[in-house]
């Protein structure tokens, strides 16, 4: 149904759409003992940091009102913010989906291809860069995500490992 609606969606339309929807369950507070739909709890839930490039990543996961995983995230070079993007996991007519809104950039969908306890991994080949988004969990305090894509026809992928605060 994903792939059905939004090829048929002006851009500008679908874009606003996608934006509105993503950030709509940040904007309500989280209700108390909603239900961990997709068990990522857990897994995510809280304050993470990353070393990334010169700076670091900093992200907030939070269990949202609808019951999957929602996050914000930043990343920090010498005290100045570059970059920040909302970010959420959902389950999609039964598929389960990565939306990510960067500030400056167009919305990305991404499709999980592979789930497991230990790893979620979504892709979508319509982008180059990333087309592939991979979160492994190695224990409680500690998980890693591996952005893939091309970048002037090579592969390049980027590793952040992620410790809870």
């Amino acid at each position: 149904m994903l792939t059905r609606i939004l090829p048929t969606c002006p851009w500008n339309v679908m874009r606003l759409g996608i934006l509105l929807w993503l950030i709509s369950p940040i904007l309500i507070s989280c209700e108390q003992g909603s239900e961990d739909v997709l068990h990522l709890k857990g897994k995510l839930d809280g304050h993470w940091k990353a070393k990334a490039f010169n700076g670091e990543l900093l992200e907030t996961w939070e269990l949202g009102k609808n019951g999957f995983m929602q996050q914000v995230g930043y990343y920090v070079e010498n005290g100045d913010t570059s970059y920040s993007a909302i970010t959420r996991i959902e389950k999609v007519e039964g598929e389960v989906i990565l939306f990510s809104v960067i500030k400056g950039a167009n919305p990305k969908i991404f499709k999980a291809i592979g789930m497991s306890d230990r790893e979620m991994v979504f892709e979508n080949k319509d982008y180059r860069n990333p087309y592939s988004v991979r979160y492994e969990f190695l224990d409680d305090g500690n998980y890693r995500r591996t952005i893939t894509g091309l970048e002037n026809d090579s592969l390049v992928s980027f590793v952040f490992d992620f410790k809870r605060n």
